[in-house]
């Protein structure tokens, strides 16, 4: 076997394993970006109608971890105190639509269509579906979302 061998040509503009793919722009919280604790919860709230744009997985499971641990304190406080369900009911309600438009934004970073949360409707098998698609990482660069 005659010839020369030549590499393959590595291009600056991919990310590899350790690069940005961004070429080192920091990507927006409804870009997708990383995010702590606090910010993720405050972005959320402040973005709570926002169904466009991406989330991050950590953006995701910090908020989802925030409303496990008021929704315990939350409950624990009702029982205690033999409180009416109407409490209960408004927590619910503003749950439900923030976390609704961060799942939206979640499936949108793995680029997904936002549909894809009606999936959830169905028992079992749906919240499953979901839940790996909120574990999968998000697409590299920008996407049809964002």
């Amino acid at each position: 076997m005659s010839g020369s061998y030549t590499p393959y040509p590595h291009s600056s503009d991919q990310g590899g394993y350790g690069q940005s793919y961004s070429q080192g722009t920091p990507r927006g919280y409804l870009q997708g970006g990383p995010v702590g604790f606090g910010e993720a919860i405050s972005q959320a709230f402040k973005n709570i109608l926002t169904f466009n744009g991406r989330a991050s997985r950590s953006a995701y499971w910090w908020f989802s971890l925030f409303l496990f641990i008021i929704g315990l304190v939350v409950g624990i406080i009702l029982g205690v105190a033999a409180a009416s369900q109407t409490i209960q009911y408004a927590f619910d309600a503003v749950v439900l639509v923030v976390a609704l438009a961060l799942q939206v934004r979640r499936l949108h970073d793995i680029d997904r269509s936002g549909y894809w949360s009606f999936i959830g409707l169905i028992p079992i098998v749906g919240a499953i579906v979901l839940l790996v698609f909120a574990c999968q990482p998000g697409t590299p660069g920008p996407n049809r979302f964002g």
